[in-house]
């Protein structure tokens, strides 16, 4: 059981969305509404969990969508801080 993801949980989906829910909150009251790498790889690793546990491909196309989103961000924040060279 050990090559099993965690399953992903209820209290997690909350615990994910109330940190969205406050990362838009502060982007509405003024701070820059830039993305989020740590939000983006929770969503990711959730979204990824999920379709680990089903044959679905329109599951498995939302979680590789994550995954490229997430790359992306990592990729233009490690070429804007000079990591690509």
């Amino acid at each position: 059981m050990s090559g099993q993801p965690a399953r992903v949980s209820l209290r997690e989906i909350t615990a994910f969305m109330d940190a969205v829910r406050a990362h838009r909150t502060a982007a509405f009251n003024g701070s820059a509404p830039r993305p989020d790498a740590a939000l983006l790889a929770w969503k990711s690793s959730i979204l990824d969990r999920i379709a680990d546990q089903t044959d679905d491909t329109e599951t498995r196309a939302v979680a590789d969508e994550a995954r490229a989103e997430l790359a992306a961000l990592r990729s233009t924040d490690e070429t804007e801080s000079g990591g690509g060279r």
